[in-house]
């Protein structure tokens, strides 16, 4: 396939909305929280974005200045999104809390996020407006809080004439291994990355995105909705929280609206995998690119979802494993069009160890390796040692390095991050661990998650995908780390997942024994089952490991989270107050 040239030199993403007000035709389908749709044409969206832009300027908003976003109902969020950015002010959407238990929390990561962004303005929808009355006192430099309805209701403006290197908006990274840095994706960064997400995965005027990720996350915001607005293409959109609750309405909204492009973390596709009961009454055939990442991918979860969903005429090669981070924009590297999974099966005692990604001989202990596809259009990735700095051969474990368009700027008002995050020659450091085979790219972890026991390198995800195979345990919810053993002082394997059959542990603690062990030949020293909910989670649903281990070592972990009501649930349900203490496999 030809691919288009882009000059990016000029363009901007407001470039690509100028005609929306022209565009009746095509829209938006949200569906409510019970799964009731309604449509909304593209030019009606643009008029009301518009008047929101002319709200933030009413407020007192000047251009530059960001617009903080908590907004958990999509449609109010998308519209704020556009609105913002048609202001000038870069928004920086965030994740609200999960209930009024999780709000001091929330308010101390708003406070966070205002603080490092410099916002001086909090825009809440309806549902959480009234938890958020404290802000302009607890929050230093927050002038207030205003409800997204009194915005929209001003009459509406005109979009500001932006530049390529305006900030287009903030995407905090999620916290998974440090305190969320605001990266500053600029129009130019983000122009770019749109374009080649829609080149790699073929994205056409006759395509449809269906979508439930949340627009406060990367892969929601930039990988389904403003590809497809700038594109003017159908779009239908639900909340996290109903596809949660009915993950079947995301394929029923694909099979009604002849959906080809979505994306989603591997624990969708594992949930979907065991809720669907009648797969022949859905048709996704249509469906082109079902996009997996932004959590470590397991291939026997999306092996799962194909065989489940074959009666529903889902072709496998539509399964598209993908990489990509925030200070990228989004997408890194991707599966090229009609692969689907392909894996690397490899020693899993040389890759730990001697960090050489080669073929299990012998009866050496076989680890699948999912590809995380080529690198996208006009990106360049290489692979270099950590500790040297020096670029490695194939098959050679090391840092993942990305240079090009959509690399963006770095951390706003943090210099010292963006710096500690570049290389010499404008390679951006991922602090992701990963090999090169044959031009496609390997993720095997972090830098920070390589566990050492008894000599051996282990990383963290493989034993959390072994574990997480299990039938009995949640998949996506197992956490590996290391600790240290209060009596010998040397590094113990630690794992511990998630069930929802906690009263069963001694079972499930035997079987991540024997897996893990068989697979890799270290058994864990400590396996712990914990309900539903337990382990903490970034705001785009990544497992906080760091946390999790530090919570481990004080014993703080085996208390109920804030807003953690089906672990809450669980123990009403079980009448036994010992479900929410410690569950050790002796």
């Amino acid at each position: 396939m030809t691919i288009p040239t882009l000059d990016l030199s000029t363009a901007t993403l407001l470039d690509s909305l100028d005609d929306l007000s022209r565009c009746r035709e095509r829209g938006v389908t949200f569906y409510n929280s019970r799964g009731r749709p309604h449509r909304v044409p593209y030019a009606e969206l643009w008029a009301r974005s518009l008047r929101f832009a002319s709200g933030l300027r009413r407020r007192g908003l000047q251009p530059g200045e960001p617009a903080v976003l908590v907004l958990p109902d999509p449609e109010e969020a998308i519209v704020a999104t556009l609105g913002a950015m048609a202001a000038g002010c870069p928004p920086a959407p965030i994740y609200p809390p999960a209930s009024t238990l999780g709000v001091p929390a929330f308010l101390r990561y708003l406070g966070h996020v205002a603080a490092r962004s410099r916002a001086r303005h909090v825009i809440a929808g309806a549902q959480v407006f009234p938890f958020l009355g404290a802000v302009p006192r607890d929050v230093r430099g927050v002038r207030g809080v205003d409800r997204f309805g009194a915005l929209i209701a001003e009459p509406p403006g005109t979009a500001v004439c932006a530049r390529p290197e305006d900030i287009a908006f903030l995407q905090f990274t999620s916290g998974s291994t440090s305190a969320p840095k605001g990266v500053a994706v600029t129009h130019r960064c983000l122009v770019a990355n749109l374009w080649m997400i829609r080149t790699a995965s073929r994205m056409d005027e006759r395509s449809a995105v269906v979508t439930w990720l949340p627009v406060y996350h990367d892969m929601g915001l930039i990988g389904t909705v403003l590809n497809a607005i700038t594109m003017q293409i159908e779009l239908a959109v639900m909340s996290p929280r109903t596809f949660l609750r009915e993950p079947t309405l995301w394929l029923r909204a694909i099979s009604h609206h002849r959906g080809t492009h979505t994306a989603a973390p591997n624990f969708a596709y594992g949930l979907c995998a065991k809720r669907i009961a009648q797969p022949s009454e859905l048709d996704l055939s249509s469906m082109r690119v079902f996009i997996c990442g932004a959590e470590p991918i397991v291939p026997e979860t999306l092996e799962r979802f194909t065989t489940q969903l074959a009666p529903a005429r889902l072709h496998p090669s539509a399964m598209v494993p993908a990489y990509g981070l925030a200070e990228a924009t989004l997408a890194v590297s991707f599966m090229p069009y009609g692969m689907g999974l392909r894996c690397d099966e490899v020693d899993a005692g040389a890759l730990g160890e001697d960090r050489l990604a080669q073929p299990a001989v012998g009866g050496a202990r076989l680890l699948r390796v999912p590809s995380c596809g080529v690198a996208m259009p006009g990106l360049d990735i290489r692979i270099v040692d950590p500790e040297t700095g020096q670029h490695v051969g194939d098959r050679m474990v090391g840092e993942i390095q990305v240079r090009g368009p959509s690399v963006t700027p770095g951390y706003i008002h943090d210099a010292e991050a963006t710096a500690a995050s570049r290389a010499a020659g404008g390679w951006l450091r991922t602090g992701d661990l990963g090999y090169l085979a044959g031009g496609h790219l390997y993720p095997c972890g972090r830098t920070k998650d390589v566990i050492i026991v008894r000599g051996r390198n282990l990383h963290a995800h493989d034993i959390e995908a072994l574990a997480g195979a299990l039938r009995d345990v949640r998949t996506g919810n197992v956490v590996a780390f290391g600790a240290p053993d209060s009596r010998s002082g040397e590094e113990r394997l630690v794992v511990i997942a998630e069930s929802r059959e906690p009263e069963r542990a001694g079972a499930i603690a035997r079987s991540i024994r024997g897996q893990v062990g068989d697979a890799l030949g270290v058994v864990p020293d400590d396996i712990v089952i914990v309900p539903p909910g337990t382990l903490p989670k970034t705001s785009s649903g990544k497992l906080k490991r760091a946390e999790t281990r530090s919570r481990y070592l004080n014993g703080s972990l085996f208390q109920p989270r804030a807003g953690s009501l089906e672990t809450v649930g669980i123990a009403l349900r079980s009448g036994l107050s010992h479900v929410m203490n410690r569950v050790r496999a002796g």
